[in-house]
């Protein structure tokens, strides 16, 4: 079997106590606090423990050129190869032991495969392959006091970092002269998240297609150069690359069918990818915001997806450009909030999402697109059983004499 090292690889010293039950056999407290090299590799689900008597082996073996397993062991023995191999930081082109290959490895050899293929940064990178959700439920780990509320933060740590912050509190500050008002002032103060949609409204069909066309679709194109076009959409975008793409779960639409679709920019329309039962696509709205039971019965919501292969192609290996495609979809955020407020619509926007169960439905390629964030629109409901905050205390400007 050939094998080569990965093509991203993150090592971290980690110090964290964690459970050991030979502690407390021993009569001490159950942890062990010994430090531990940890191995983040973007084709591993979960980083991984490794011996640092192993890491001479691992940087002997190339990235780029292979290597067999025989020689591997021929060289640091066979002890040491066969710990390296079972770390699962060498990647092979002959994953089983009967010429044969497992699906857990044919993935990782295709998540390599993609690293090495998108221009990653390799921190980046990590952090994308291991940041993300599968299975979490807000609402359950909220049942079972997994997760703190306002005064229960309070009391564990102290009051939050003022609100109102000051640099130089010794200093006068300068007052500013009072700010013209317009319509779209009150626009801007009609923004805001909704978290109570009526679970029996559907979303007016004429609404629905508004909505897309303002916040993701193209207005128009300029190529730069052969192979080379940027998009103009009503929000800006790194490069002008435009590299996040609109996902829609349908659940009450006039005239659209339940199901997953993918918005087309230029074209204004949408690409069926699969029907879905009512109660089906409630479901799994409910589980791509991760069991935030006040956003699923939204009648429609839109996963943003990056492209990075698309972002990656100008920004190769940049260290600011994966927070770019955040950037983006927090533009795309706002300009769907702004457009469902002209509408009476209620919004949300939410990165709590189980990404990896969301990736995996709508088959997205691993490494190359990735869902960053949901958004979702529709009519409010008349009853509130979740706090909102449409009351606050307002803030008035006021002089100082």
């Amino acid at each position: 079997m050939r094998v080569r090292r990965c093509a991203h690889l993150m090592l971290e010293l980690d110090e964290e106590p964690r459970f050991a039950f030979a502690s407390l056999l021993s009569g001490g407290d159950g942890l062990d606090r010994s430090p531990r090299w940890r191995a983040f590799a973007a084709h591993l689900p979960a980083p991984v423990t490794i011996d640092a008597s192993l890491l001479p082996a691992l940087q002997a073996v190339s990235r780029d050129d292979w290597t067999t397993a025989d020689a591997l062991a021929e060289r640091f023995g066979d002890a040491t190869a066969q710990a390296l191999l079972a770390s699962g930081l060498l990647v092979g082109d002959d994953a089983g032991p009967d010429g044969g290959e497992s699906e857990i490895a044919r993935d990782a050899q295709r998540r390599d495969a993609a690293a090495r293929d998108v221009a990653w940064w390799t921190p980046a990178l990590v952090a994308q392959a291991h940041g993300g959700w599968h299975d979490v439920d807000i609402e359950a780990r909220n049942e079972e006091g997994l997760t703190l509320n306002s005064e229960e933060l309070v009391d564990a740590f102290g009051v939050a970092p003022t609100h109102d912050f000051r640099r130089v509190p010794a200093m006068s500050p300068q007052h500013l002269p009072p700010p013209r008002r317009s319509g779209f002032d009150d626009l801007l103060a009609a923004r805001r998240t909704c978290r109570n949609f009526d679970p029996q409204a559907a979303l007016d069909g004429a609404a629905f297609a508004t909505m897309l066309r303002r916040v993701w679709g193209a207005l128009g194109t300029k190529t730069l150069a052969p192979g080379a076009v940027a998009v103009k959409k009503t929000s800006p975008a790194g490069g002008g690359l435009h590299a996040v793409e609109a996902y829609v779960l349908v659940q009450r639409v006039d005239g659209v069918a339940p199901g997953l679709y993918h918005y087309l920019a230029l074209a204004h329309a949408l690409e069926p990818l699969q029907a879905l039962a009512p109660d089906a696509a409630n479901a799994l709205a409910h589980r791509f915001v991760a069991g935030q039971h006040w956003f699923r019965d939204v009648p429609a919501m839109v996963v943003m997806v990056a492209r990075f292969d698309r972002l990656f192609w100008k920004y190769r290996r940049h260290t600011k450009a994966w927070r770019v495609v955040h950037l983006d979809v927090g533009h795309l955020s706002q300009t769907m909030y702004l457009s469902a407020a002209e509408l009476g619509l209620g919004a949300f926007v939410t990165a709590a999402i189980n990404d990896r169960a969301v990736d995996a439905a709508l088959g997205l390629p691993p490494l190359r697109e990735a869902a960053i964030a949901i958004v979702g629109f529709g009519a409010r409901s008349a009853e509130t059983t979740v706090m909102e905050l449409d009351d606050y205390d307002e803030v008035r400007i006021t002089r100082e004499e």
